[in-house]
C-alpha cells in the first residue's frame, strides 16, 4: 500500500475544481495500489502559457523517475483506467531526460463533469 506525497513547494487550486479533484482521486486510488507516487506539480511552476490547464486546477504532474519503463507503463494506465479517456488525458511528457513526468489533464475542449 502507498500514498500520495507532494514535493515541496507544490501549490494546489483553492477551492479544487471537479477535475482537479478527479485527478487526485485516481493517483491516490493508484498509489494505494502500485506504491508511493509524488506529486510534482499542481497550479504553480511555468507551464505552457496562460491558458494551460495547471494555472486552473485542471492538471498536475507526477514523478516517474523512480520506476522501471514497466511499472511507468502500468501507473500510467491504471490511472487513465480510473480516469476514463473522455474527459482525461494522460502521458509520459519528456521521456527519458531530466524533466521527465506523467501528465494527467482534463481533456482540452471538454469540461468536466
Amino acid at each position: 500500500m502507498g500514498v500520495v506525497l507532494v514535493k515541496s513547494g507544490v501549490q494546489f487550486f483553492n477551492p479544487p475544481t471537479p477535475g482537479g479533484f478527479r485527478i487526485q482521486s485516481a493517483i491516490d486510488q493508484c498509489a494505494n495500489k502500485l506504491g508511493d507516487l509524488v506529486i510534482t506539480s499542481g497550479c504553480d511552476g511555468e507551464h505552457s502559457g496562460p491558458n494551460d490547464p495547471h494555472h486552473f486546477g485542471n492538471a498536475f504532474d507526477v514523478r516517474s523517475h523512480d520506476f522501471s519503463s514497466e511499472q511507468k507503463d502500468l501507473i500510467l494506465a491504471q490511472i487513465m483506467n480510473y480516469l476514463g479517456w473522455d474527459h482525461f488525458y494522460g502521458f509520459l511528457e519528456n521521456p527519458g531526460q531530466d524533466t521527465e513526468h506523467f501528465h494527467f489533464q482534463v481533456k482540452k475542449g471538454t469540461t468536466y463533469p
